[in-house]
């Protein structure tokens, strides 16, 4: 089996609760041994907020147009 197929059965049985909480656990093990602080850790968890704010902004605004256009053609 391909890398890729390994790599779906992984993420089709994966608890994704689970796999969120270790990733955060050892995303901030890393970044503490790496020197950030907790200060630092928090403004890193607000940009990423941030960024998946205007990503999601941004798939619904090209969602909304998408549809405005097939409404026109249709």
């Amino acid at each position: 089996m391909s890398r890729r197929g390994n790599l779906d059965i992984i993420l089709k049985n994966m608890d994704t609760s689970r796999a969120t909480k270790i990733l955060a656990k050892t995303l901030y093990k890393e970044l503490i041994n790496n020197g950030f602080s907790n200060k630092d850790i928090i403004n890193f968890s607000k940009e990423m907020i941030d960024f998946m704010a205007a990503e999601m902004k941004k798939k619904a605004t090209s969602e909304a147009s998408s549809k405005k256009d097939r409404l026109l053609i249709g």
